[in-house]
């Protein structure tokens, strides 16, 4: 027990978004079927989406940064955070899109967007700015789970060892698992900053906070099953830059197919962070205001 113990706090005190990650200050509101972060001035919008089992908060002070000079929100995806809906069983991407586009009208209004995302958030920021290219300037997507069909995805998450498999594709697994968490928020909020050391403790906690409805479909619809050249050729259509950004040592996404249609897309980008892993909102927190106010 000692050792565990010990490992766990040298890999908690040695990992960069433990050390970079500071909690937003931007306070929240329910705008319609999602909490959402929201504050600042300006005449531009800037929307961040989290990813599977996180909230808005993942991004920590990049959101007090994005309000200095924009409207910045950050809502906790329909399902997942304070966002939780325990009577609900349409989690589908329609859904979300629909949550989204009320809470980004009461957030933003008609301002022009940027769309920053992170993981699973990469999808919909991708859908929502297909349904919406007029409103949308520019996207950075972090550690997006683009792999080139739902085979490469399963294949991929599936070799990324016993805990992945066990919550992202065995299903009847991930289903016994998540029924145990709701019974069980707080203590599986502990369980999960236990087993990941990297992510500062209130980020791991709110890892529990969704249903196993919100879950599933969100593994499926963002993940498995995402439909990533047709959003990207209809965003490249729509002349948006879209930026994808991976750390060097982040397993998520395949970063060569994502390379390869960067190639035949002229409005895709790549690029890879030295250093960094999966946590990158956290971990780089000044990254993604850079990136999204690039010119």
């Amino acid at each position: 027990m000692a050792v565990a113990v010990s490992a766990w706090t040298i890999a908690h005190r040695r990992s960069p978004a433990v050390s970079a990650w500071r909690p937003p200050t931007v306070s929240g509101e329910r705008l319609g079927r999602v909490w959402c972060r929201t504050g600042g001035s300006g005449s531009t919008g800037v929307v961040l989406l989290h990813g599977l089992v996180a909230t808005g908060d993942v991004f920590g002070s990049s959101i007090d940064d994005l309000a200095e000079r924009h409207v910045a929100a950050a809502p906790d995806l329909l399902g997942f955070g304070r966002s939780l809906d325990r009577q609900a069983t349409d989690f589908g991407s329609d859904a979300h899109l629909s949550a989204l586009d009320e809470a980004i009208d009461r957030a933003c209004g008609d301002r022009p967007l940027l769309l920053g995302a992170h993981s699973m958030g990469s999808t919909l920021a991708l859908r929502w700015a297909a349904r919406n290219p007029t409103r949308v300037g520019r996207i950075v997507c972090l550690g997006a789970p683009i792999w080139p069909s739902s085979h490469a995805a399963n294949e991929a998450l599936g070799g990324m060892g016993p805990m992945a498999r066990a919550l992202l594709i065995d299903g009847r697994l991930a289903q016994s698992l998540c029924e145990l968490n709701c019974a069980h928020r707080n203590l599986s909020g502990c369980v999960a900053a236990t087993i990941a050391p990297r992510w500062p403790i209130p980020i791991a906690r709110q890892a529990s906070l969704h249903t196993w409805e919100a879950y599933v479909q969100a593994v499926h619809q963002q993940i498995l099953h995402a439909d990533w050249l047709p959003l990207l050729r209809r965003l490249d259509e729509a002349r948006i830059p879209v930026e994808m950004v991976w750390g060097d040592q982040d397993p998520i996404g395949d970063v060569g197919y994502a390379k390869q249609l960067a190639s035949e897309i002229p409005h895709l980008t790549v690029r890879r962070i030295g250093k960094a892993d999966h946590t990158l909102p956290a971990s780089r927190p000044r990254l993604l205001p850079s990136l999204l106010q690039a010119t």
